[in-house]
């Protein structure tokens, strides 16, 4: 795959030719049954499995513990507040020294976080070697909270992808392509893509590994985010090195985008025991309500309860939350107040680190950097894997 240098101008023009050339059109089957996307279908192919690789200055840092490997996994909300997530790394001890760090929401040319190459910036502030793919093409400065970062600028390349930092340099890599809402994606937030696995060979001199960097869909069912999940289990079934797979799996237990999701979203917010809640949440691969993705991976060798500690890894908040914005508007003004109360009950285990052919390990969710103004909505979480 092709890489590219920071702000080349042959991608900054495509990727504003695309969106001139997408915007027209009000629904996926629109643009897809157009005369035009016998042109534009390949051309958004290409640019959405083009990696961009980074390279470091020297050479970076040994390792503190040989005989293990320090992941943090974060997702960093578009890097809508770059500055704090740098400072993050660079001086809490608990984000120290990073072998492995996975990313999701990490933008390139998007207004939210300042036209930067987030990725770019953060590999040259960590001396570490990445690796970044796109999700999306945005055709808007995004949602929520992102116009009001976005202060008014205009997109650049206006990428959305995830990305792998590692300390030792990267071979080969490969984009897994994921079963994905596309219409819901383009019709409403009004971006072109899909989801996909970033697969990362980590060339350790003592052995290499494989790190893998996912991004899970949050709009639809648990079986949908359970199908994401085998597609990449089928991806990584021929791999006997070591395997870390990391991301924002979007764990928050509920089937969405069904007649009854929004009634039933809510009336388990409101309605269900504190305690019995509060394990739904945190624990989603157990229980009634399960995310079925953990009996994939289970059954594909992949391990992940000694690599968490049971905290939230996101906070619900009202403006986000599709079951309360999904309500009918005189329910939801009826329930506005009950559902205030519930969200703050609402405390997620979205992200994840899971790992193949590693010993035991230890981990822990880093708490301070997620909520409104902060680093991002997400805590990044940090996971010790030993050989």
């Amino acid at each position: 795959m092709r890489a590219v240098m920071a702000h080349d101008l042959e991608l900054l023009n495509e990727c504003r030719a695309l969106v001139r050339a997408v915007t027209p059109f009000a629904t996926i089957e629109a643009l897809h049954g157009s005369h035009a996307w016998r042109e534009l279908g390949p051309r958004f192919d290409a640019l959405l499995h083009n990696v961009r690789r980074y390279g470091v200055i020297g050479q970076p840092e040994a390792p503190r513990h040989p005989d293990s490997v320090r992941v943090v996994q974060w997702n960093i909300e578009h890097g809508n507040w770059y500055e704090q997530v740098e400072h993050a790394f660079l001086t809490r001890a608990e984000l120290a020294a990073p072998d492995i760090v996975t990313l999701d929401e990490v933008d390139l040319g998007c207004a939210r976080a300042g036209n930067r190459d987030v990725t770019g910036d953060l590999a040259r502030a960590l001396n570490l070697h990445a690796v970044w793919a796109p999700l999306f093409l945005e055709t808007t400065v995004g949602r929520d909270d992102d116009p009001v970062t976005a202060a008014g600028r205009e997109n650049e390349e206006g990428l959305f992808g995830i990305a792998v930092l590692s300390r030792w340099p990267i071979g080969e890599v490969r984009v897994v392509d994921l079963p994905s809402p596309q219409k819901l994606q383009f019709d409403l937030e009004r971006m072109v893509g899909r989801h996909c696995a970033l697969v990362a060979e980590i060339l350790r001199p003592e052995g290499a590994f494989v790190a893998v960097a996912a991004h899970l869909e949050v709009h639809r069912t648990r079986e949908h985010r359970a199908a994401q999940v085998r597609v990449i289990a089928d991806a990584l079934a021929r791999e006997r090195r070591p395997v870390v797979l990391a991301g924002d799996f979007n764990t928050h237990t509920f089937d969405r985008g069904l007649w009854h999701s929004a009634l039933h979203g809510a009336s388990a917010l409101m309605l269900m025991p504190g305690p019995a809640l509060k394990t739904r949440l945190l624990h989603p691969d157990r229980g009634f309500a399960h995310e079925p993705l953990f009996d994939v991976l289970r059954e594909a060798g992949f391990v992940w309860n000694d690599y968490r500690d049971g905290q939230p890894s996101l906070l619900l908040r009202e403006d986000r939350l599709e079951e309360a914005q999904s309500l009918p508007g005189p329910l939801r003004h009826v329930a506005r107040r009950v559902l205030e109360w519930a969200i703050h009950r609402g405390t997620l285990r979205l992200d994840w680190i899971c790992g193949r052919g590693w010993g035991s390990g230890r981990g822990h969710t880093v708490r301070g950097l997620d909520g409104p103004g902060k680093a991002s909505d997400h805590a990044p979480i940090v996971a010790e894997l030993t050989f």
